[in-house]
């Protein structure tokens, strides 16, 4: 079995940054991955050839909340046979890069997108069944650069396309909200932790889509 892979992560002008991410497809079947890297790959987002979609929950040893830990945090499902699909986005604020210590890894190149000033920068997972190029179509729709365009054994393609996301200002208050309640969770724990980082999982859109935003702990 062979995995393909496009690893990136988001940065801005001043050198601030994520986490890395990265996107696994398979050859042998249509399945495809999406993860963290530097979060220790603990989150991760599947979207299987059969329609079947999940986001993992993370290990049982670092579940904190009060229900006994899913072995899910969300489940839905698409329509393999649709020819278009968009199941899957991460967004990061550019409020939330941040220079700190990362883990260091051996380089595999890391693709790094570049954010625009105090805007969201959006990386799309798109599943089609259509030919020719899509850039165009892409663009117009406010997707500024395709960065995968891979052929799938079930017949469709993938793509994944990075654009600007606009958060609006109550998410961004809900947000800092959940950042606050994070950082005492930590005071109260008593863990020394140099570059904390969380990752909201958002429920679906107008469109189906599900969303990672991934944020900074610290100020």
């Amino acid at each position: 079995m062979a995995l393909r892979t496009y690893r990136f992560g988001i940065r801005n002008a001043q050198g601030a940054r994520s986490s890395e991410w990265i996107v696994i497809w398979k050859t042998n079947t249509s399945d495809v991955y999406l993860v963290t890297r530097s979060l220790g790959e603990s989150l991760k987002a599947s979207i299987h050839e059969s329609g079947r979609c999940h986001v993992r929950a993370p290990d049982p040893s670092n579940w904190r909340g009060t229900m006994h830990p899913p072995a899910f945090l969300l489940e839905w499902n698409i329509d393999p046979a649709s020819h278009f699909s968009f199941p899957f986005s991460i967004v990061v604020p550019e409020q939330e890069l941040r220079h700190a210590e990362w883990p260091l890894y051996k380089d595999k190149g890391t693709e790094w997108i570049l954010a625009s000033p105090c805007r969201g920068t959006e990386v799309a997972v798109f599943l089609i069944r259509a030919a020719g190029d899509q850039s165009t179509s892409l663009q117009k729709a406010g997707w500024k650069t395709l960065v995968v365009d891979a052929s799938l054994p079930d017949g469709r393609r993938l793509l994944v396309a990075v654009g600007e996301s606009v958060v609006a200002q109550e998410k961004l208050d809900e947000l800092r909200s959940v950042k606050a309640e994070v950082r005492r969770s930590i005071q109260r724990e008593g863990v020394q932790l140099g570059n904390p980082r969380l990752v909201l999982v958002a429920d679906a859109n107008e469109n189906g889509t599900r969303t990672f935003v991934e944020a900074a702990v610290l100020e």
